[in-house]
């Protein structure tokens, strides 16, 4: 009987222990904003949190792909958004020493980074997830 509950317990151990171990599989979208011309994606995974910003697309074509939703997970290619910036003041450029959130401008409309980073994704075009 010692060993059935031996047995038991091991294998409850290790089950328990490898569904801590698994990886989220796409991005979690929790959060949408509009502003002006441009989206605001806010999604997470593996806990860390991430913003994307997509620029609105009024191209018919692009209503033939999946309209994105929030609580669901998408497979985006993120890519760290960093602009050519040619400006030799260190307090305006990203200086690895400061921990400074940098605001940047698309078309007139101003979007901050958060604490790790603003994203952008060839994957999503205005609210349209391009696999």
């Amino acid at each position: 009987m010692r060993y059935i509950i031996l047995i038991l317990s091991v294998i409850l151990f290790t089950s328990c222990k490898s569904l801590n171990n698994q990886k989220q599989e796409g991005y979690k979208i929790y959060k949408i904003e509009n502003l002006h011309s441009y989206y605001i994606v806010y999604c997470e995974k593996d806990g860390e949190k991430y913003k994307i910003v997509s620029k609105e697309q009024n191209d018919k074509t692009i209503n033939k792909y999946k309209k994105i939703k929030i609580g669901n997970s998408y497979n985006f290619a993120l890519t760290l958004y960093h602009p050519n910036n040619k400006d030799n003041n260190p307090l305006t450029n990203t200086s690895t020493f400061l921990n400074v959130l940098h605001c940047y401008m698309f078309d007139g409309t101003k979007v901050c980074e958060e604490e790790n980073g603003l994203y952008t994704t060839e994957n999503l075009k205005g609210l349209y997830y391009i696999k």
